[in-house]
C-alpha cells in the first residue's frame, strides 16, 4: 500500500526534490564537460553573470523571470524548470510509495542519478563516470541494507555482485559481438558502466528488466523517429535515455512484474 503522508510532509519532500533538481541541472551541464559541480556558483550561460539566490528558486524563478536571464535577458531553456519539476515529482512519488524507509533511502538517490544520466546522454551522448562508477561503488556500499536485493544478509551482497557482473558483462559482450560482426561500434562503454550501476543496486532481475524494457521502448521510438529525421536508427538512439527510466522502473517494480508473469505461466504455483 502506498504511504499517505500528512500534507506538510508531502510538501517538504517535494521541496527537497525541487532543490535537488536545481543541483541536478548543474550536474547535467557540467559533468560531461569535466567541470566542477561546486565552483563557480550558478551563472548565466550567455553573459556569465552569477545568479543571485532569489533568481535561483526552483521553477518559480524561471516563471517570474519569464524564462530569461535577469541581467542580459537571454533566454533560459525550459529544460531547467522541467528537470526541477521532474525531480520533485519523482521524489514525491517514491515517498508516497515507501515513506521514510530503507527503500526510500535507496530508491531516491538512484532515481536522481538516472535523471542525470538521461539528460547527459540526450545532450552529449555521454554517461559520466562521476555518476556511473560512483553509483557502482555506492551500490556495493549499501548492498547489505538494500531491501531491493532480496532477503537480508550475505545474499544481498551476492545479488549486488552478480547484478553488476551481469549488467556490465552482458552489454559488453553484446557490443563486442556486434562490433565484430558489423564492423561498427554498437554502444559506448558508458552504457556498460551504467548497467553495472543498475545491477549493483537492482540486482540480476533488475538488469534483465532494464535491458528488455529499454530495448523494446528504444526500438519502438527509434523506428518511429526514422521517417521524421531521415536518419538511421543507430544514429537516432542514445541508449542511456531508455535505460535510465527502465532502470528506475526495474528497481521499483521488477520483482513484482516478474512474479506476476511467472504466476501466469504457472497458475497456482
Amino acid at each position: 500500500m502506498p504511504h499517505l503522508p500528512e500534507p506538510f510532509e508531502a510538501v517538504y519532500v517535494t521541496l527537497i526534490g525541487l532543490v535537488v533538481g536545481s543541483f541536478l541541472n548543474v550536474c547535467i551541464y557540467r559533468l560531461p564537460h569535466g567541470l566542477s559541480i561546486v565552483r563557480p556558483g550558478s551563472r548565466c550561460p550567455s553573459c556569465k553573470t552569477p545568479i543571485r539566490w532569489h533568481q535561483n528558486i526552483p521553477v518559480l524563478s524561471w516563471i517570474l523571470l519569464r524564462g530569461r536571464c535577469g541581467a542580459c535577458k537571454a533566454g533560459i531553456s525550459l529544460r531547467y524548470p522541467m528537470v526541477e519539476a521532474l525531480t520533485g515529482a519523482t521524489t514525491l512519488g517514491i515517498w508516497l510509495q515507501f515513506g521514510l524507509s530503507p527503500e526510500f533511502a535507496v530508491a531516491v538517490p538512484f532515481a536522481w542519478a538516472m535523471i542525470v544520466l538521461f539528460f547527459t546522454d540526450l545532450d552529449t551522448q555521454l554517461l559520466p563516470d562521476a555518476i556511473t562508477l560512483a553509483g557502482v561503488a555506492g551500490g556495493f556500499a549499501v548492498a547489505w541494507f538494500n531491501p531491493f536485493l532480496g532477503e537480508p544478509g550475505i545474499h544481498r551482497i551476492w545479488m549486488a555482485l552478480s547484478g553488476c557482473a551481469l549488467g556490465g558483462g552482458f552489454l559488453w559482450t553484446v557490443g563486442a559481438l556486434y562490433s565484430r560482426l558489423r564492423g561498427v561500434e554498437a554502444m559506448g562503454f558508458g552504457d556498460v558502466k551504467m548497467m553495472a550501476f543498475v545491477g549493483a543496486v537492482a540486482g540480476p532481475q533488475g538488469v534483465l528488466f532494464t535491458i528488455f524494457g529499454g530495448s523494446v521502448v528504444g526500438a519502438l521510438v527509434g523506428v518511429s523517429l526514422i521517417p521524421l529525421r531521415g536518419r538511421s536508427m543507430q544514429s537516432t538512439l542514445p541508449f542511456g535515455c531508455f535505460l535510465a527510466p527502465a532502470g528506475l522502473a526495474a528497481l521499483l517494480y521488477a520483482r513484482q512484474v516478474i512474479d506476476w508473469y511467472l504466476g501466469l505461466l504457472v497458475p497456482g504455483g
